[in-house]
C-alpha cells in the first residue's frame, strides 16, 4: 500500500525538499560550526571514524551514496 502512496514522483518530490533543506542549513553554517565535533560509533558505517566533524557529517552522505553507486549497473552506473 505505502508504494502506491509514496511513488517515485512523490519520493523524488521529498529527496528534493530534504536536500534543499540541507543546502539552507550547510549556508548558515560558519568555518567555526563546521570544525565542532564529536563521537560516533564506528561499527555503524565503515565511513565514520570515531569522532567527525560537522564538516565530515555533511560530507557523509555523499560518501554513502558514491558507494552504492558504484555498485549499480546500467544508466546510473559510474563510466570509467
Amino acid at each position: 500500500m505505502a508504494a502506491l502512496t509514496f511513488n517515485h514522483r512523490r519520493m523524488a518530490a521529498q529527496l528534493d525538499r530534504v536536500v534543499a533543506s540541507l543546502q539552507r542549513h550547510l549556508l548558515r553554517e560558519t568555518p567555526q560550526s563546521l570544525a565542532l565535533m564529536m563521537s560516533y560509533p564506528t561499527r555503524w558505517d565503515p565511513y565514520f571514524q570515531p569522532t567527525m566533524t560537522l564538516a565530515e557529517v555533511y560530507h557523509y552522505p555523499t560518501q554513502h551514496f558514491d558507494f552504492h553507486r558504484q555498485q549499480l549497473s546500467g544508466p546510473l552506473a559510474p563510466s570509467d
